[in-house]
């Protein structure tokens, strides 16, 4: 079943106020190099504090918003996130502490890399987005590898996407 805009919004909206909400208990799991497969389903919904949260719930909403992303582009940057490799996780990637990750900032840089097809001024919009990960490969217990893995794999995503677009487009024109 297919969503309206409309309605992925408001799940959104819905998705938001329960982060919101998640944040004021522990995280009883975390994403760790060797995590159960549960962990890896569930870590996105805790976070290290309200602001934290707050952080990733203004992300999610700005994308929903501004690109008009669709359900299925949530779901799959839920699926980039929750496979992410054990590689990434190591704490090579992190140049001050090893990660253990919680938070649902591995599926909004999924998404940001997702909806990348439907960025009208894409340099600009690197220029943001590059510098927050590399910075966060110095700030203790950031999952930057996370973020470099999921907005990596988005851009992926996206690129095919956009090909599949453009294919469509070129085949729908040609007599």
């Amino acid at each position: 079943m297919v969503l309206s805009t409309h309605q992925t919004k408001t799940a959104t909206l819905i998705l938001s106020l329960a982060l919101l909400v998640m944040s004021f208990f522990d995280a009883p799991l975390v994403l760790e190099p060797h995590c159960s497969v549960t962990a890896r389903m569930a870590y996105h919904f805790f976070h290290a504090n309200f602001f934290h949260a707050l952080c990733n719930i203004w992300c999610l909403l700005a994308l929903a918003f501004y690109y008009d992303i669709e359900d299925w582009e949530l779901l799959l940057a839920y699926i980039i996130a929750a496979t992410i490799p054990s590689w990434a996780l190591s704490p090579l990637h992190s140049l001050l502490s090893p990660v253990k990750a919680v938070g649902f900032s591995g599926i909004c840089f999924a998404l940001m890399g997702i909806v990348f097809h439907k960025v009208a001024r894409k340099r600009y919009y690197l220029s943001w987005i590059i510098p927050i990960v590399a910075v966060g490969f110095f700030i203790p217990g950031m999952a930057a590898g996370v973020h470099l893995y999921c907005f990596t794999i988005g851009i992926i995503v996206s690129l095919v996407l956009y090909c599949i677009a453009r294919h469509r487009l070129v085949r729908k024109e040609r007599p």
